[in-house]
């Protein structure tokens, strides 16, 4: 039953101990706290207390002065600016942002996005020169730009400035006007882990203080940098946390009308959004539109004001999502065929190809491919010519250094430590392939090939009172870079009689020797309740985490299975 390499994290002991007297928690919470590297008072405060009075200068972004400098002058003189956003949530969300500020402040703005399939990833010649065409002097990128070298030049010498918003690692930087980015040499801003749309976040907070708009309208707008930071799977912590629980909370209020629309399909609550709600609801209805047609249509749905307009372009996209669901099924179930018919066991990777893949979900299939298998995993399609593919990694290698190792073999290639896009010619490919899984199995040891589970703390039943769950709620929210706590309790037994809930899903309760009973829920564990029904009586460890749920109108925790372990099979 036991499916992962189980950690029991070790902080210092006297390190624990001080946190829990000086905020006055608990022993195992205060462990969780030093786990996420919190061990002071005022780092528990701000942890605890994520505020927009403690986001950092928009100023100290590099460049940012130059930027707001030129933004102002376009204003001022009626100049025509074109955001030029990536089809991704990360890119749409943050052309939204700027499009509904700079509106409002009377600009003369319209937006580009490439098509994913024709144009690919950045500054295309067909956007570049529409850009021409329209007679636009300024152009601000979102979540795209930093290695556009080559079509920023030809901008220009067309006679546009270029503002680069973006996140992504640079190379040698692109002759830009102003380059936002908080990776960049030299940058102040003490961050670095923002998504591109947080850029752009920060670029109107500053246009706002420049232009003495007010808090409010900037602030606004943090809900669209929640679900970007959510969706971009950049690390939840310091900047980002407080933008996200910012943002929750703005939802949660005050939907705007296309959240609104699309929560309505979704029969979902606004006062009861997670990041659970962003991720696997609203990010990939979003992230539809580019990945089926065109992700304008995205942008058109984020801006709308109209309660009509924002129904008719959530629906457009709830049906392209149904579209985008159906083909990322059909596609995994052939790349899981391909991997359990050829696959070898002595490999550390698994790339798979076929030039018939649909371009659009090749990053949902590799994510579903990693979560099966656990080994670096590209898949990938073909596109005039041209092999793309998408790239996703285990916890702890960095994919972007092994691409980087790989580039004699790659035409393109771009992303983050932990996802990437590539681009290469169909004569490389064996040994694009060859050479990557060296790489892989050079920088990932056999021991890191099972997925590890990170455990805070070891809890006695007994433990989990009320002021134990109302402390541990505030941890949210989730998301990588600060993970859901979770504990183990050791030397339990079944009580009563385990249920399977549709098929795949266990349901039973467990006791300890003190006689404490809870209930637990296991997503996807069909195997756990055969073992249970096969042998009775086993005492076993458990590894969850807590969650609240609604039973006859009342408020009840119970344990959420993640893993275990019998002690005496």
């Amino acid at each position: 039953m036991k499916r992962y390499r189980w950690k029991l994290l070790e902080p210092d002991d006297q390190a624990v101990r001080l946190l829990s007297e000086s905020i006055n928690v608990s022993i195992p919470v205060a462990r969780a706290l030093c786990n996420r590297g919190i061990t002071t008072y005022d780092e528990a405060r701000t942890f605890f207390r994520p505020s927009i009075s403690l986001l950092s200068s928009p100023f100290l972004l590099q460049d940012m002065e130059r930027a707001v400098g030129r933004v102002t002058d376009a204003l001022r003189n009626g100049e025509k600016i074109m955001l030029y956003g990536d089809y991704d949530v990360d890119g749409t969300t943050g052309t939204a942002l700027l499009y509904l500020y700079l509106n409002e402040q009377g600009a003369d703005v319209s937006y580009y996005i490439n098509d994913r399939f024709t144009e690919g990833y950045g500054l295309s010649p067909e956007g570049i020169s529409f850009a021409e065409a329209s007679g636009v002097t300024l152009i601000i990128t979102v979540d795209c730009g930093i290695r556009a070298n080559e079509a920023i030049a030809r901008c220009l010498q067309s006679g546009i400035d270029v503002i680069v918003c973006d996140h992504h690692e640079p190379h040698e930087l692109p002759p830009a006007f102003a380059i936002l980015n908080p990776k960049v040499p030299c940058c102040t801003y003490p961050f670095r882990d923002l998504c591109g749309c947080a850029v752009a976040f920060l670029l109107v907070q500053a246009l706002a203080i420049r232009l003495q708009t007010g808090t409010e309208s900037w602030s606004r707008y943090l809900d669209l940098v929640a679900i970007a930071t959510a969706a971009d799977m950049v690390s939840l912590q310091k900047e980002n946390r407080i933008l996200v629980n910012e943002g929750l909370q703005s939802i949660r209020r005050s939907p705007r009308q296309s959240m609104k629309s699309m929560l309505s399909i979704m029969g979902l609550n606004a006062d009861v959004m997670t990041m659970y709600h962003i991720a696997f609801g609203l990010a990939p209805r979003i992230n539809a539109a580019g990945r089926m047609q065109k992700a304008q249509l995205a942008v058109e749905w984020l801006v709308s004001s109209s309660e009509a307009e924002a129904k008719r372009s959530a629906e457009e996209l709830e049906q392209m999502n149904l579209q985008r669901r159906k083909i990322d099924s059909d596609i995994f179930l052939n790349a899981d065929t391909m991997v359990e018919g050829h696959f070898a066991s002595y490999c550390s990777s698994i790339v798979l190809y076929d030039e018939d893949w649909h371009l659009g979900v090749l990053g949902i299939v590799a994510s579903r491919m990693l979560e099966k298998y656990y080994l670096p995993t590209i898949i990938m399609g073909n596109m005039n010519g041209k092999i793309k593919g998408s790239v996703r990694s285990v916890e702890g290698l960095n994919i972007y250094e092994v691409l980087q190792q790989c580039g004699d073999l790659l035409d393109q290639f771009g992303g983050h430590s932990q996802a990437a896009g590539i681009t290469l010619s169909p004569e490389n490919l064996g040994g694009f392939r060859k050479k990557f899984d060296e790489i892989c199995s050079h920088m990932l040891p056999l021991e890191r090939r099972q997925k590890e589970l990170l455990i805070d703390a070891s809890l006695k039943l007994e433990e989990i009172t009320a002021n134990f769950m109302n402390v541990l709620e505030q941890f949210s929210p989730y998301g990588y870079g600060n993970r859901e706590p979770i504990f183990m309790t050791s030397g339990l037994v079944v009580a009563g009689k385990p249920r399977l809930l549709k098929e795949k899903h266990v349901k039973f309760a467990v006791r300890d020797v003190s006689g404490r009973l809870f209930d637990v829920i296991g997503f996807d564990r069909p195997d756990v309740y055969r073992a249970f029904i096969t042998s009775s009586g086993s005492v076993f460890s458990l590894a969850y985490s807590l969650e609240k749920r609604l039973w006859n109108n009342r408020e009840q925790w119970q344990l959420r299975l993640r893993d275990i372990a019998v002690e005496n099979p």
